[in-house]
């Protein structure tokens, strides 16, 4: 948080170093020639990174994702893209790995510069050896790279190696350029600048000042200028140092003491300026090649006789010189040269008329003033070290310029600026520099931060009521899997060496299987059992779990403070906004809200003293300082209550928000104030102590200041629309990380300002403008807000949405590439997903500067609700949800929606999903009435198009249309139940004959329902309530084959079948019919038989009987076979049903089957037959049976027959 000592007016936005997707990754093995023996040559190569973690160690983390430098480089050309550029030096020099991070891009644009480039070298880089480049002939940028084989790299990668992966594919000797210069066989490159694309200047080891330059046409051939003080250097004497002779060891190479640190070309590049470390400012004639000035830092007189010890700068300082062509200069000077000399932590300022006229053409700009930081104060600290600074010009010369300066101190290292005019009078500019420096906070991602995290398990109690909870897993996972709070490669290191001494434990398992959060979950449950004795109870197991968590997250947090390692501080000079490069971040260092610098500078506000001048800017009348104390106070107030209060009071103000409530706003006051025991938790002490932060009696506050605290957390919107850009994936990270800072602490201010109403509204003696339950009902509103859109943001979804034209083409192209059509490997929030389209899709002032980042993201989150209300955005939230096939993420969702009747149809559809379908049942009763004949417009409920166009007229034209489109999402997943509950429903609704089509969909609809579950009573009198004949006899004809396969033969006989009774006749018979084989399957012949019974049609049962025994007499296998009484049985139960009718009755017509002459007419194997009809009588029947009797009793006696031609046996 702010220091006391310094105001704090902006704060660090940490942005994630990782690929966009899988395969974003380019690497590239760059030729070289090696130091071997055999002088081998390293082959160039490109190949795709594999970006998976896990499994990496420490060592391989760092290699792999933690820079050892690094910074930023802003391409100057208009419309360039990409414009912004990150390098890191990654795996002990060896690889410098670049990508573009700008936050933003042309609308028109189809493909963002996504991809990560890689260059391997096969010797480390210098330090301070890298420098970047723009070609005036090509959209590309030029890397210059020195390596410790002191080969010259000059690499050109065009603009579509960014964005493109084939356009890389060229030959890399076609872009990839080596050099060797002459100088660099026995002198020492130590610092690298790049003056253009073919104009270099390099400071050597011996302080000489090497300038290079090639033609355009051939980019191999430097022609070298060397530019040193002594005469004699040439010879081979200039080679060897002298005895007593001043070196600086640096990277395994003496350095003399007038080696430059800092190099810099004057603005109208007739001269070179240096700081060399030997504390002294060199200039260099170009034309001439001499030298020039020569002073001291400070301004002391060189002596280089006296025998004192000299100072020397260190080797490795960054920020030493600055040249500034500001129009208008402090007393004629055309141009200014700041220097910074460690020595006294002194800035000087010098103006420059004429860099050769020693006397009158180089002067100090305000001696008299001692331009030292007071960083001692600012950080608390004797010993810090300025690392590097930044001169940003103001818009008129020197008035409004910025100085932003990088200080260390041990291991902490912060950001400060000051804004000043060199113009002013010496003795105000000294004032400014002593009392109106801003510093920088580091944010909420720093490790102290996160430990004062409210989310943040680590220091909570052990319950033991709550022993075998997975509530404490839950909020381990929930703080760890945070959206953009720590890496993959973090957690999956970590996990690797947290296993690695799991694995030591005898008898250990490590798991190897799942997601990352089952693999942690699994080690830290089996690490615990390990060391938990086995007659423990369930609190030492859970004591134990505590433990291997802490243990985990302490393996977590040494990682993750290392990637929070400064390593350079850049300034968009375009943008007016400061950068800082750390280890694994790149940080945009934005302005704070009004709400962020109250809360950052409590100290500065409730002290008596004045204000500091920016702070006071923050502050323009007494009504916002009135605020801001009021903010601070009751953050104060509430931040003194108990542990315990604060958990009570989060889950009470939770179940107040989700819960409708038909109290009277005074009366919820009430209830909630008595179930917190507010008035209890508050001593005197406390209350003596509000009042003393407020700086005013509570009964001086108002409705007034406490609305207006609260507007203070949103942002209107100014300016104009522009819509010309879309957000890049940088510009989303930025705008969901800097959207959870926001909320987070408007949720906390929220909750302050809430228990402060809660407490004010039983005291007596208040200001009559002050009404509690206004400021109360406007806290929960705001609190609402809070709520849903922090769960937007900490909540990931797996179906990835498009933010713009470049992002869907990319997710088209890993669509394809992975043969997905759905889930792609990405990580979202919900937020960035439903709103990240929008994020240009509102109104931005020309000129934020270091205010933009904030701007957006606050601007962005209050359109939220802005156009729809609240309970209409969360309709169309859960829409979303659902129509991306979120269902798990909704079910979560659900828990903030309302009881209105969209939202509770909603539901249904969300319950549906879930194949919850008894929930879903009853939240789509409980709406229908309101959605199906109700006043209700889907056209304004349904904006994200959810419901489809032809169901669309389902809704407000009546309850049967709404059950009938209700059925049919049951239908969909096959709950068949719900489906024929909702087509009873909808029938019943129907009133006349209104509507016949719907109401025979309904039928239909109910009767495949009906059958589908086995309830045939419904599936029968759904079908004789067809008036279409031909949809009747088809569901008949299903009804029927169903109720047989299912073995419900009684039940079907059972059914009345009015006015079907020869349909179902019919349908038998075909089935008899179509019937192939009478041993196997179902028994149609008999279910036709008893069916004819049961109607009293006796000869007609007998007729289907005779001809199951025709059928049966030509089966092979049965006709033959003595143990068969198939047809013997047959027989007798034809003779038994012509026995029940008269005897004039007593026949029956029956086809015949005759003989084709041309076949053979065998006993067995018979060829096909035609038929006549035939008269067969009782008489006849009871022959052929006792024929068929005398032929059973032949076969079993030995006595088998001959065949003939003819259809009858004889006997032997």
């Amino acid at each position: 948080m702010a220091n006391n000592r310094g105001t704090c007016l902006y704060t660090e936005a940490r942005l994630n170093i990782q690929p966009a997707y899988p395969g974003s990754t380019i690497a590239f093995t760059l030729p070289a020639t090696t130091t071997s023996t055999f002088g081998t040559r390293t082959q160039p190569k490109r190949s795709v990174v594999n970006d998976e973690s896990i499994g990496q160690d420490e060592g391989e983390f760092a290699r792999r994702h933690l820079g050892t430098d690094g910074s930023m480089y802003f391409r100057r050309k208009q419309d360039s893209y990409p414009r912004s550029l990150l390098w890191r030096l990654l795996d002990k020099r060896k690889a410098l790995e670049i990508q573009a991070v700008d936050l933003d891009q042309d609308s028109r644009g189809t493909h963002e510069a996504n991809l990560t480039i890689i260059l391997q070298f096969s010797a480390p880089i210098r330090p301070f050896c890298i420098a970047f480049a723009e070609p005036d002939d090509r959209d590309a940028v030029t890397i210059f790279a020195i390596t410790s084989a002191n080969d010259l790299y000059s690499i050109t990668l065009h603009r579509d190696f960014f964005s493109n992966p084939t356009a890389s594919e060229q030959d890399i000797g076609d872009w990839c350029k080596r050099s060797s210069i002459n100088q660099f066989v026995l002198r020492v490159p130590y610092r690298l600048t790049a003056l253009n694309h073919n104009e270099l200047l390099v400071s050597l080891d011996n302080g000489g000042i090497l300038q290079l330059k090639r033609d355009a046409k051939d980019e191999l051939a430097w022609s070298e200028i060397l530019y040193q003080q002594s005469s004699w250097t040439g010879s081979v004497r200039g080679w060897l140092p002298w005895k007593g002779e001043q070196k600086i060891r640096f990277d395994n190479t003496d350095l003399d003491a007038t080696a430059a640190a800092a190099v810099a070309l004057s603005p109208d590049k007739q001269h070179i300026f240096s700081v060399c470390l030997n504390h002294r400012l060199r200039v260099w004639n170009i034309a001439s090649g001499r030298p020039g000035l020569q002073l001291d830092l400070l301004g002391e007189p060189i002596h280089t006789n006296e025998k004192t010890t000299p100072y020397f700068i260190g080797p490795s300082q960054l920020g030493l010189m600055s040249v500034v062509n500001i129009q208008g200069g402090v007393d004629g000077a055309l141009y200014h040269v700041v220097t910074y000399s460690p020595k006294q932590h002194q800035f000087k300022f010098w103006g420059i008329r004429d860099a050769d006229d020693l006397e009158l053409g180089f002067y100090e700009v305000k001696q008299g003033v001692d331009f030292i930081p007071p960083v001692d104060e600012l950080m608390d600290s004797t010993v810090w070290t300025l690392e590097e600074f930044i001169i940003n010009p103001g818009p008129a010369g020197w008035r409004g310029t910025e100085l932003w300066i990088r200080a260390r101190s041990g291991p902490s290292s912060r950001v400060y600026s000051l804004k000043f005019d060199l113009n002013e009078d010496s003795k105000k500019l000294a004032e400014i520099w002593k009392n109106e420096w801003v510093s920088v906070d580091l944010g909420p991602l720093t490790i102290d931060a996160l430990k004062t995290n409210p989310s943040n398990p680590s220091d909570a109690e052990i319950d033991p009521s709550e022993a075998f909870d997975l509530a404490s897993t839950e909020k381990w996972l929930d703080f760890l899997f945070f959206p953009s709070r720590f890496t993959t490669a973090t957690l999956e290191t970590a996990l690797v060496v947290f296993q690695r001494g799991f694995s030591q434990e005898k008898g250990a398992q490590i798991p190897t299987r799942g997601s990352l959060k089952e693999r942690i979950c699994s080690t830290i449950g089996a690490f615990a059992a390990i060391r938990c004795p086995e007659d423990s109870d369930a609190l030492a197991f859970e004591e134990s779990v505590a433990a291997q968590w802490q243990a985990f997250y302490g393996l977590i947090r040494d990682l993750h403070k290392r990637r929070g390692e400064s390593l350079s501080l850049v300034y968009d000079f375009k943008e007016d906004m400061p950068w800082l490069v750390q280890s694994d971040y790149v940080t945009a260092i934005r302005q704070c809200s009004e709400p962020e610098t109250f809360r950052l500078n409590v100290s500065a506000l409730s002290s008596s003293r004045s204000l500091s001048g920016p702070l006071r800017k923050q502050l323009p009348n007494n009504e916002t300082g009135d605020v801001a104390r009021l903010l601070n106070a009751a953050a104060s107030f509430r931040r003194g209550l108990p542990t315990s209060f604060q958990q009570q009071l989060q889950d009470q103000v939770e179940a107040e928000l989700l819960q409708s409530q038909s109290l009277s706003i005074v009366d919820r006051m009430e209830l909630l104030e008595q179930n917190l025991d507010l008035s209890r938790q508050v001593s005197d002490e406390d209350l003596s102590l509000l009042v003393e932060d407020l700086g005013m009696d509570v009964k001086d506050l108002t409705t007034d200041k406490f609305l207006h605290a609260i507007s203070l957390l949103g942002q209107k919107e100014e300016g104009s629309l522009n819509r010309k850009r879309q957000a890049t994936r940088y510009g989303v990270q930025a705008l969901i990380t800097i959207s959870q800072e926001v909320l987070q602490l408007n949720y906390s201010t929220l909750l302050d300002l809430l228990v402060l109403v809660l407490f004010m509204q039983f005291e007596e003696d208040l200001s009559e403008e002050f009404e509690a339950s206004e400021v109360y009902i406007e806290l929960i509103n705001q609190l609402k807000d809070c709520v849903v859109l922090t769960w937007l943001a900490s909540n990931a979804w797996a179906n990835q949405a498009s933010t713009g034209p470049s992002s869907e083409n990319m997710m088209k192209h890993l669509s394809d590439t992975y043969n997905l059509s759905r889930k792609l490997p990405l990580t979202q929030t919900v937020l960035e997903g439903i709103y990240g389209h929008r994020a240009f899709d509102l109104s931005i002032p020309r000129v934020l500067k270091s205010n933009f980042l904030t701007y957006w993201a606050r601007a962005w989150l209050s359109q939220t609700f802005e156009h729809r209300g609240y309970d209409a955005t969360l309709d169309d939230i859960m829409g979303i949800l659902l129509l991306q096939k979120e269902y798990v993420v909704a079910a979560r969702f659900s828990k903030l929606l309302g009881d209105d009747n969209y939202t509770t149809y909603l539901k249904g559809r969300m319950h549906v999903a879930l194949g919850e379908n008894h929930l879903a049942s009853i939240c789509f009763q409980k709406a229908a009435y309101h959605l199906g004949v109700g006043m209700f417009s889907l056209e304004d409920a349904d904006t994200i198009n959810l419901i489809p166009v032809d169901q669309q007229d389902s809704f407000s034209d009546g309850l049967p249309k709404y059950y009938h489109h209700v059925l049919g999402l049951f239908e969909k997943v096959k709950a068949y139940t719900y489906v024929a509950d909702f087509a009873r429903l909808g029938l019943r609704a129907l009133n006349g004959n209104e509507n016949e089509e719907l109401k025979t969909d309904l039928l239909l609809r109910l009767f495949t329902a009906s059958v589908q579950t086995s309830r045939f009573d419904e599936a029968y009198t759904a079908l004789t309530r067809h008036t279409n004949s031909a949809l009747r006899f088809s569901d008949l004809r299903k009804l029927v084959k169903v109720m047989i396969q299912q073995d419900q033969t009684q039940a079907l006989l059972k059914f009345p079948f009015v006015g079907l009774v020869d349909d179902v006749d019919n349908i038998l018979t075909d089935l008899c019919h179509n019937t192939l084989n009478l041993s196997s399957g179902p028994p149609y012949y008999e279910i036709l038989y008893a069916f004819r019974i049961s109607r009293n049609n006796f000869r007609g049962a007998a007729a289907i009987l005779y001809e199951r025994l025709q059928r049966l007499k030509t089966t092979s296998s049965q006709a033959h076979d003595p143990a068969d009484e198939s047809l013997t049985q047959c027989y007798l139960m034809i003779i038994n049903t012509l026995s029940s009718v008269s005897k004039e009755d007593a026949y029956l017509l029956a086809d015949q089957r005759i003989a084709d002459p041309g076949a053979p007419q065998w006993g067995l194997g018979k060829a096909k037959k035609s038929l006549t009809r035939q008269i067969v009588t009782l008489d006849s029947l009871r022959k052929e049976y006792q024929a068929e009797l005398d032929r059973v009793e032949a076969i079993e006696n030995g006595q088998y027959p001959f065949l003939d031609n003819g259809d009858d046996m004889d006997i032997l």
